[in-house]
């Protein structure tokens, strides 16, 4: 029993989640390029090996340099190219192949002009969901800065990468498959003026569900090698492919507002919530008793306060700890930056 707030893994669930995506990938036809951002372990990352991935993808330029360390030599970053970062953009493609995102043709230009390595430029493509990217109807821009590409020096055309974040706010299978259908409708019009260009599409509500991923050639999932709280309510698992829990010490109890204190705070498992019904969750207990009234109601910063049904409060005792499922797994592991298991292994976190 841990003193303070752990964050546990079980590797046997993570495995059977990684097994289950890269299946998916192999029958419906496309290259399984695994996002690594929610995990960020270079030993949960070598278990995608046991499944030929080669390609990986991640969020960040530290993030490349920490999985290029462990090996991986073809990484795409999924997050648009900054022009400041170049020199380690030199650094990397000279140790591997790498891949990047663009939406303007003025940042290939200025890319072009410091670079000395070859680059792979994926164009960003917005879905409708309106974070970053080309709108999927804007074809004018988008053969602008592939024209931009194909003329440049040192980049080349590495095809096209669309995450429909949205589905995030799918509360069923059928509003993803809708949500992300109606991407892939909009997809296949690129695909049929682009042909020989790959689709990197990819977000886990969608890859969890989808039975056909039309024109897409790549999937870039990476929540579902935990899973968590919000993904059940979405759709994309059930409970018990959750591969990651916290463990948090029971403080205090108030009887009157049937509530439980916790040491487990937005520093630990982030602010991030999820609307279930009539309240805003924090977290999910693990109980016996699990019910819609039964769940972390608030966090500060160190503390937590979950809100009780009788029965559950009844069972939660002071002095022992309770397990509860993240709302988001790749926030609060990026918080917590390291895994316990159930036979006290520690797993490194890349900012651990």
């Amino acid at each position: 029993m841990q003193p303070f707030p752990t964050l546990f893994v079980d590797l046997e669930t993570v495995h059977s989640n990684i097994a289950q995506m890269a299946s998916r990938a192999n029958e419906l036809s496309v290259e399984f390029r695994p996002h690594f951002k929610t995990h960020q372990s270079k030993a949960i990352g070598r278990m995608f090996r046991d499944f030929e991935v080669s390609g990986i993808t991640v969020s960040s330029i530290k993030m490349a340099k920490y999985f290029l360390n462990d090996g991986w030599d073809d990484i795409t970053i999924a997050f648009p190219a900054n022009v400041l970062a170049v020199n380690h953009y030199n650094d990397l493609a000279a140790k591997c192949s790498l891949k990047t995102l663009v939406i303007s043709k003025e940042v290939v230009q200025k890319l072009d002009r410091e670079l000395s390595r070859e680059l792979g430029l994926y164009i960003e493509i917005d879905p409708d969901y309106g974070r970053s990217g080309i709108s999927i109807s804007d074809f004018d821009t988008i053969e602008s800065v592939l024209n931009t590409i194909n003329e440049s020096t040192h980049c080349y055309p590495a095809g096209f990468y669309c995450h429909a974040g949205h589905t995030y706010q799918a509360r069923s299978k059928a509003e993803v498959t809708a949500i992300a259908t109606k991407a892939l409708d909009k997809l296949s019009l690129l695909k049929e003026r682009f042909p020989d260009l790959p689709i990197c599409f990819g977000d886990t509500p969608s890859c969890s569900v989808l039975n056909d991923f039309g024109p897409a050639d790549q999937i870039s999932p990476g929540n579902f090698v935990f899973y968590d709280w919000m993904q059940v309510q979405i759709g994309s698992c059930s409970p018990n492919e959750i591969a990651v829990y916290m463990e948090c010490p029971v403080i205090e109890k108030f009887e009157d507002r049937k509530q439980v204190l916790i040491h487990g705070g937005a520093v630990h498992f982030s602010k991030d919530s999820v609307q279930i019904g009539n309240y805003e969750s924090f977290g999910e207990p693990m109980l016996k008793h699990l019910s819609s009234d039964t769940y972390i109601k608030r966090l500060s910063q160190e503390h937590g306060i979950i809100q009780c049904n009788q029965e559950a409060f009844d069972s939660i005792n002071v002095g022992e700890t309770i397990k509860i499922f993240p709302i988001h797994s790749c926030l609060t592991a990026d918080l917590m930056r390291k895994y316990h298991t159930s036979n006290g292994q520690v797993l490194d976190h890349m900012n651990g």
